[in-house]
């Protein structure tokens, strides 16, 4: 069986009506080119970075968004700088309301040693859900803006998440919602969400509204309690990815991800180690995480990081 064949099984199983089906689809589509060897690794600043960008932005341009590129330059080496581009997504008409700023890195590590780091868990998964709730959360009114933000140059020192937060008011900001490794391990229907401590009694009843879904939730609150949720390695993973750069600029976040890949910055990190039904309800559980929201008050969820 093709790899084709077996996701069109996996959807046919996993979705109820035709626009679901439809835009779970396109999650997958979208996932399986963004970890093909097509673009090469996603490496910052080269050929498979420029054809990544136009496929993202063709991508949101189709879901009705204004798409812009932020260009930053930034210190690669003793005597070098390399540019980078960011990807921004908004709604063609800004609304008064405070904004959520939804991201997910873009770039991976291309080619080394002869070798494409494919980069499907990091960040293809993010990439992909970004897109797809750009697409969902348009069918639902909020009293939030949502501005989508692909990010350059994670890999490199959260370079483009540190030059984007900076051109922020965070008087404007609700908060970061950052996406960075969504593949979920096989034996293990959860995924972790790493949130500003100020948060943490605004979130309660968010989290606890979603005790039934098919992916469990694990909110953490520190890097202490995220390790000995995880049973990993020492990480800092309150600097881990872009929702730091949020932090430092005093904008709270949630960082979803999986924890610890054992396929991390190794070359099996491949659409093929990701299982596809968990991955996409790991996507719908965000999803309904960001609807769930929409019930508590802005002020109620605006704290100092």
């Amino acid at each position: 069986m093709t790899i084709k064949y077996f996701l069109c099984f996996i959807l046919i199983s996993v979705c109820a009506n035709s626009y679901g089906n439809a835009l779970h689809t396109q999650l997958i589509d979208d996932l399986t080119y963004l970890a093909s060897s097509d673009l090469m690794g996603r490496k910052t600043a080269t050929e498979g970075a420029v054809n990544t960008r136009i496929y993202l932005h063709n991508r949101l341009s189709e879901i009705n968004l204004t798409v812009s590129e932020q260009t930053f330059t930034y210190k690669s080496g003793v005597f070098e700088h390399t540019q980078g581009i960011n990807i921004v997504a908004k709604p063609a008409q800004s609304t008064p309301h405070p904004k959520i700023i939804i991201t997910a890195h873009y770039d991976h590590l291309g080619k080394r040693g002869g070798k494409y780091y494919l980069g499907a868990n990091d960040n293809a998964t993010g990439v992909a859900a970004l897109l797809y709730l750009a697409s969902s959360l348009q069918n639902t009114e909020f009293p939030y803006e949502f501005i989508f933000v692909l990010t350059d140059a994670e890999e490199n020192g959260l370079h483009g998440s540190k030059h984007f937060a900076q051109t922020l008011n965070p008087n404007n900001v609700l908060m970061n919602i950052n996406l960075d490794m969504l593949g979920v391990k096989k034996h293990k229907a959860r995924v972790y969400a790493l949130a500003s401590y100020s948060l943490k009694q605004k979130l309660k009843p968010v989290f606890w509204a979603l005790k039934n879904t098919k992916i469990t939730i694990k909110p953490a609150y520190s890097s202490k309690q995220m390790n000995r949720l995880i049973k990993s390695q020492n990480i800092d993973w309150h600097r881990a990815s872009d929702h730091y750069s949020f932090a430092r600029n005093n904008i709270p976040y949630v960082y979803f991800g999986m924890g610890h890949d054992p396929h991390h910055h190794t070359t099996k990190d491949t659409a093929e180690h990701i299982d596809l039904p968990k991955y996409i309800n790991t996507v719908l559980t965000i999803e309904q995480f960001i609807k769930q929201l929409a019930q508590a008050p802005a002020d109620d969820l605006n704290a100092e990081t």
